[in-house]
């Protein structure tokens, strides 16, 4: 389980260092869902400056095999628009949930129903996200796992949402700051392997989507229809073994790989 984090009553992100324990299940645990894993080898200072963040201390380390609950990095803005490149913890828990676990899953939310949604709903109006990544996973029907990165190599951004949420009945209990990837329909590409991808932005609508003073029913619908022009024109994919460990072997199309039996 993530460890709490701190949060100043002006808004301020303000995260001590930590970092949750890996899952490394070979699968994801949800079939049905849209992308349950990620690779993240990232350069924070590279992200930061291209989404205009100030980095926050405990960003995880590299992986490239990782999965709900774990601790992920994300950029989002306080109530002051400056944006924060900080660790949240993957599956978003709204403010009135009694316990970090739910009934459900809410590591993905769709964006067509978001606005709707009592638990996506608040964050998606002003609470917006970037989760900056290298590359996902999906798995077929016949559960071949895929590989999905950007045709230059470049991380992508994916967009979602934000939640602060704090523990209840603990006594000196601190916020936990909670995130979910926004998907939608597939096009191009990621339609011959799942039904569902995430929803990718570009960094010249990096600050719009961020903007807390822009309602979300403003937005989502066109940064949809954004998203899937950028799928089409940048996301590549590839099959690869299937997942054990961590590593950049795991990224390596199939062909190219010994599996260890």
């Amino acid at each position: 389980m993530a460890e709490a984090v701190n949060l100043r009553v002006s808004g301020v992100l303000h995260l001590p260092s930590y970092l949750s324990p890996y899952n490394r299940s070979p699968v994801p645990t949800t079939m049905n869902n849209m992308c349950g894993r990620f690779a993240a080898e990232l350069d924070y200072p590279e992200i930061a400056r291209m989404l205009r963040a100030q980095p926050s201390a405990g960003l995880p380390e590299r992986s490239w095999n990782v999965s709900p609950t774990q601790t992920i990095a994300i950029v989002g803005q306080d109530a002051h628009g400056v944006n924060h490149l900080a660790p949240a913890y993957w599956s978003l828990i709204p403010p009135t949930a009694e316990s970090q676990q739910l009934p459900y899953p809410t590591f993905n939310a769709r964006i067509e129903s978001a606005l709707n949604r009592p638990t996506f709903a608040q964050a998606a109006q002003h609470n917006r996200a970037i989760i900056p990544v290298s590359g996902y996973y999906e798995w077929s029907a016949d559960r071949k796992p895929y590989y999905f990165h950007a045709n230059d190599n470049q991380p992508l951004l994916l967009l979602g949402l934000y939640s602060w949420w704090l523990p209840r009945n603990h006594a000196n209990a601190t916020w936990l700051l909670t995130t979910t990837i926004l998907t939608r329909d597939s096009v191009g590409v990621a339609a011959h392997v799942h039904d569902r991808m995430p929803v990718l932005c570009d960094a010249d609508h990096a600050q719009e989507w961020l903007n807390r003073n822009i309602p979300g029913d403003k937005l989502l619908s066109a940064a949809s229809a954004r998203g899937a022009e950028l799928s089409q024109a940048r996301l590549a994919c590839h099959q690869v073994a299937p997942l054990r460990g961590d590593g950049p072997e795991l990224t390596a199309p199939y062909d190219e790989m010994t599996l260890r039996l």
